[in-house]
């Protein structure tokens, strides 16, 4: 778990952990000039938020959840 500045939830560092599979493909679809296993993503619930482990700046939001 890494501790990282979120532009989504502001205030102190939030926690980052590694992205799941099924993230991976779609910051592959994303950023296809980086490797996906150089973003993390925040665990703050609700954060949709990912971004590079060495640069908040390069990042994005995943989708919200389809609702079934």
């Amino acid at each position: 778990m890494e501790f990282k500045r979120c532009p989504s939830c502001g205030g102190p560092l939030q926690a980052f952990r590694p992205l799941t599979d099924e993230e991976k493909e779609y910051v592959r679809k994303e950023k296809p000039d980086h490797a996906p296993d150089a973003y993390v993503r925040c665990t703050r619930e609700g954060c949709r938020r990912y971004q590079r482990s060495w640069n908040w700046t390069d990042g994005g939001w995943f989708p919200p959840p389809e609702e079934a």
